[in-house]
């Protein structure tokens, strides 16, 4: 009976998360520098959606809504569910809560990559590489060099790992603004300053399919892994007893985390914080279990990230903020005042 209970109110938790993040969606796709009716917000998509006449409204009004805010928080929301996702794996890895794929150097590699795609040209023999295959070479080459000299006999040694990350995050940031100083176009450079500090302003419908089909795959994959997850906090020794292929097993969840983080990193640009606060305050809730812990913490994530993109928007109106400014900024003071008030467990 207690159980049936707990799986109630748990049922009922994640009904009403998704209740807000529907919520969510509709206030940001209404609100902006041009607020819309709600009742022309619904309209508007319903006709857009199920091809209805719309002819008694502006041009404007359908291209704001249907061109412009619905394709951005849609991305947001995978985005900031994708982050969250991501931090919950590399910190299942390194056993360490303060792993997130911005600590790891992996963000900084996706970045990097990113940036010579949009700065640098056609490169000698390959000519111009794509964005988002650029920012997913650079994610992976960081993720293998991290994990190489971060491990020894196939077994992670978390601090190495977490050192080598920032030495590497240290030195892709210090290629990106090599890349930007040498670089003689002030409008490419003002552009790629703006995405690194993590900006939706150029979403549009084809970044929505990619998006969701990345978050998808990913939720995919790693859903039937949570008894392993849960293995690997407990330690490796242990998860090997009970049956589990570790080796096999991280490898997944680094390919994953590689493809999110590169992928979204090439939509969004660099957002830090997010994939590492938004764990540790779902941990707080609903504890350390995966099966809980990532469909509340990937909701959390995707209700959070859209949030900071309206803040991001309607802040400075019409001058539009970085999002990446905003998360740091929401975020940093609120998990301060979790650590102060509250007992964190990693494992509890």
């Amino acid at each position: 009976m207690l159980r049936n209970s707990k799986k109630g109110v748990m049922a009922g938790v994640y009904i009403t998360l998704v209740v807000l993040l529907i919520t969510t969606l509709v206030l940001a796709v209404n609100f902006g520098s041009v607020d819309i009716n709600y009742k022309d917000v619904f309209q508007i998509i319903y006709g857009k959606v199920f091809n209805k006449d719309l002819s008694s409204y502006k041009n404007s009004q359908i291209n704001i809504i249907w061109a412009l805010r619905l394709p951005k928080v849609i991305v947001a929301a995978c985005t900031g569910s994708g982050l969250v996702l991501t931090g919950i794996l590399m910190q299942a890895i390194t056993k360490n809560p303060l792993a997130d794929p911005y600590v790891l150097g992996i963000s900084s590699g996706a970045s990097a990559g990113a940036v010579i795609s949009l700065l640098m040209g056609p490169l000698p023999l390959i000519g111009k590489v794509p964005l988002a295959e650029s920012s997913f070479a650079g994610a992976l080459l960081t993720a293998v060099i991290v994990f190489v000299f971060g491990s020894r006999n196939g077994k992670i040694n978390t601090t190495k790992m977490i050192l080598v990350g920032m030495a590497l995050s240290s030195f892709f940031s210090a290629l990106t603004n090599i890349i930007i100083f040498l670089t003689p176009d002030s409008r490419r450079v003002q552009s790629a300053t703006f995405w690194l500090t993590g900006s939706f302003a150029g979403t549009d419908w084809s970044d929505v399919p990619v998006a969701v089909g990345v978050l998808t795959v990913g939720m995919i994959l790693i859903l039937p892994l949570t008894r392993e997850l849960d293995a690997l906090l407990i330690g490796e020794d242990i998860a090997r007893n009970t049956g589990v292929n570790t080796v096999r097993i991280k490898w997944i969840l680094i390919l994953v985390s590689t493809l999110l983080t590169s992928v979204l990193v090439s939509m969004s640009g660099a957002i830090g914080f997010v994939g590492f606060v938004i764990p540790h305050i779902t941990r707080n809730i609903v504890g350390a279990a995966h099966k809980r812990l990532i469909w509340f913490s990937v909701l959390l994530g995707a209700i959070f990230m859209v949030w900071a993109d309206l803040f991001a928007r309607i802040m400075f109106s019409p001058q539009e903020l970085p999002v990446g400014v905003v998360t740091a900024l929401c975020g940093t003071p609120v998990f301060l005042w979790m650590l102060r008030k509250s007992r964190y467990s990693f494992s509890k």
